[in-house]
């Protein structure tokens, strides 16, 4: 077997990507097709730029118009005896999952939380940050309001968040207000009913970290963190490094934490680091981050180790072959800091040209890149 081959254990297996037309999905297939995996894709339409269908990695794709049509046609491939394995590429298709886990649970190897509705549930980020500061992490202080409601019992500045990241604000109703008046007004242009709404902590960075978890939170691994660069006051930065990293007194908490949800599968943890030094938890993601593929670079495939260790019950002996690496998401990095005259072009190249990992660029699965840039110019044309 070659080095870069998956396990027979693991081969033996179908390997299912549900997901819409994402950058993140496309990470997915490139990190299970560079050990020989070749997913079977359920595509939902969504009108975007084709980006997933151009991929090289795809063993046969299905295309469907709706959540339940892509829901119907995962059903059709449970196997009790051969479980496929399911990757998911975002929130709306995770909730799907978990929403019908009594329904897929015999015939599939899935992201759970050990009972249906149980990971919907903590996306909601008011349970989430409720169920992290009993596990002794520091949280922002928050309210939940309905949309038009003013905080009563927190401080100015605050940041908006939708409760979930499935709802259709959960990018748009993001905001930074510094006192009443600014916060009434940006309420009359939100579509979200209700939303998480938080004390602004200034950040120094952020600090993420991606894994995976098996046994219903029993087994993690954790082999890397992420910081940025160069970051907004609002939204996380496209320009970042990812470091071999442990701190066992987070990674415990981190332990507890997902032993109090009983999740299994991949997952992102995020956190704000103030000025000080010391971290304000954000949230989890219960499912591949964006920037998953640069952990691939560094010598770590989350969701082909996930799918050993799930056989295996065990992480094994696994280590990073890079201790230090960088990732670039180069289109929203341009658009953030190069047209809004943030850093300059030779700047922005250089850091380009010597970055490690990208999520769009890939030289050995090119064509989505090309997809993405030539539809962006024939919409421009139209335009």
């Amino acid at each position: 077997m070659k080095k870069n081959e998956a396990i027979p254990e693991v081969k033996r297996h179908l390997h299912i990507v549900l997901c819409g037309d994402n950058i993140n999905a496309v990470s997915i297939l490139r990190s299970l097709g560079e050990v020989g995996l070749r997913p079977t894709v359920i595509l939902l339409n969504e009108g975007h730029v084709p980006l997933v269908s151009k991929c090289r990695y795809v063993g046969k794709l299905i295309q469907t118009n709706s959540f339940d049509e892509s829901l119907q046609q995962l059903l059709g491939f449970a196997d009790p005896a051969c479980p496929p394995f399911v990757y998911t590429s975002d929130d709306n298709h995770q909730s799907l999952i978990d929403l019908n886990y009594d329904r897929l649970k015999q015939g599939f190897f899935l992201f759970n939380a050990g009972e249906q509705g149980r990971v919907t549930y903590y996306m909601d980020k008011n349970n989430i940050c409720l169920a992290a500061k009993e596990c002794g992490f520091t949280i922002a202080d928050s309210e939940v309001l309905e949309r038009g409601q003013l905080p009563q019992h927190i401080h100015y500045p605050v940041i908006t968040k939708t409760l979930n990241p499935y709802e259709d604000g959960w990018k748009r109703d993001v905001g930074i207000y510094y006192d009443e008046a600014s916060l009434a007004e940006a309420y009359t242009h939100m579509v979200s009913k209700t939303l998480l709404v938080q004390e602004y902590v200034e950040k120094k960075n952020e600090l993420s970290m991606q894994g995976f978890s098996i046994d219903a939170g029993n087994i993690v691994y954790l082999p890397f963190k992420r910081q940025y660069f160069r970051f907004t006051d609002s939204a996380y930065g496209s320009y970042c490094y990812y470091k071999t990293y442990h701190d066992e007194e987070l990674y415990n908490r981190i332990v507890r934490l997902l032993q109090m949800i009983r999740f299994s599968g991949n997952f992102e943890i995020e956190f704000i680091e103030k000025n000080d030094g010391s971290l304000v938890f954000l949230e989890i993601n219960f499912r591949h981050a964006l920037s998953n593929y640069a952990s691939t670079i560094g010598g770590i495939n989350l969701p082909y180790e996930w799918a050993k260790a799930t056989l295996l019950h065990s992480v094994g002996d696994l280590h990073p072959t890079k201790g230090y690496f960088t990732a670039i998401n180069e289109h929203k990095d341009f658009n953030t800091f190069v047209k809004t005259g943030k850093i300059g072009i030779l700047k922005w190249l250089k850091d380009l040209l010597t970055a490690d990992s990208y999520y769009l660029w890939n030289k050995y699965d090119p064509k989505p890149f090309f997809s993405f840039y030539l539809g962006k110019l024939r919409h421009k044309r139209r335009k």
